[in-house]
């Protein structure tokens, strides 16, 4: 059957489009669109300072930008943050490197095992080393990298204790999405299931997985506390976040403009500091409530970072591209760091 339009419902729908492709009239319609999306929660100071950036970008003189706050997990996970930065349909993020490496292969070898052993070397080689070359690993994957801190230590919570590797030896293990946790778990001797963040809880509750590697955040803020109630602070992974922008929303920006969104986050040692203090917080208060904090001595320690640091070639070999020259970097940084120290 054909079905004929006339003229006047034509007229009709040609005023409709033209109304709808005319610019909005009022303040919005002339503003940056700016969606700051991340992963955080009122009890990190992370949240205030999104809160602060926010506001900060939003009273831009002339007041050019339309900010909307999605900070406390509106849009799921890390990796889901990331995907939507690249693609355009947020304009800033708040993600950890795990999630970065996803699509910048290379920045998996800053999470590799018992690569940074301390705040204070974590924060000299990023700041002295090594952060031109992430910038320009990101700007090749359509980011512009604005601030790096680290926040939170990785750890292994389990249903049992788990002391030593040989404790993990078996174990149902769940490993993040990046290489350099999953060679981590296998090196510790467990079976490593791949879980979605989301499911955590449920593999727990239902013994799909015993056990599993992240940082002390996620533990502490996702429930994995309560059916995983022992964690032992193996430190083997410093969790660094990235605040970064869509290149493409960037570069149309104004030099002024982009002066404003770049200076907009505290500085890295300023975010690490009060997340670090966040870290030992809620910790102390997970210890008080249900939670058995595992610390390893100086002697497990170094049974412990043996097993990491095992995992390093196979890491650099496996992600190939500009690993190795990272790696490098990583390592002159880290002499000059103990050079630096021992002259103090």
């Amino acid at each position: 059957m054909t079905v004929s339009i006339g003229p006047r419902i034509v007229g009709r729908l040609a005023l409709i489009f033209l109304v709808a492709a005319l610019p909005l009239q009022g303040a919005a319609a002339d503003k940056i669109p700016t969606t700051i999306a991340a992963f955080s929660t009122p009890a990190l100071a992370s949240d205030k300072f999104y809160q602060d950036m926010g506001a900060y970008i939003a009273e831009a003189p002339g007041e050019p930008f339309d900010v909307k706050l999605l900070t406390r997990g509106e849009l799921g996970s890390d990796e889901a943050h990331f995907y939507a930065l690249r693609r355009g349909r947020i304009q800033i993020a708040g993600v950890g490197f795990q999630s970065v490496a996803t699509a910048v292969p290379e920045l998996t070898i800053l999470n590799a095992a018992y690569l940074l052993e301390s705040w204070a070397e974590v924060d000299f080689v990023y700041e002295t080393a090594v952060v031109p070359f992430i910038n320009a690993l990101l700007a090749d994957h359509g980011v512009v990298g604005l601030r790096l801190f680290g926040a939170a230590w990785h750890g292994l919570y389990a249903k049992t204790p788990i002391y030593l590797p040989a404790d993990a030896a078996g174990r149902r293990f769940r490993a993040l999405i990046d290489p350099a946790s999953q060679l981590f778990v296998r090196a510790l001797g467990a079976d490593t299931f791949q879980v979605a963040s989301t499911e955590v809880v449920t593999a727990l509750q239902t013994g799909l997985i015993e056990a599993g590697e992240t940082n002390s955040h996620v533990y502490n803020m996702t429930g994995t506390s309560i059916d995983a109630p022992y964690f032992t602070r193996t430190r083997n992974t410093p969790t660094v976040i990235a605040i970064l922008a869509n290149k493409k929303w960037f570069d149309e920006l104004s030099p002024d403009q982009q002066q404003r969104v770049t200076e907009s986050h505290p500085s890295m040692l300023e975010s690490g500091i009060a997340l670090r203090a966040d870290e030992e917080r809620m910790l102390v208060e997970s210890a008080a409530s249900h939670v058995t904090i595992i610390e390893p001595n100086v002697e497990q320690l170094a049974v412990w970072r043996a097993v990491g640091q095992s995992t390093h070639q196979a890491l650099i070999d496996r992600v190939g591209g500009r690993a190795q020259e990272l790696y490098d970097m990583v390592q002159k940084a880290k002499s000059d760091f103990r050079l630096l120290n021992a002259a103090d």
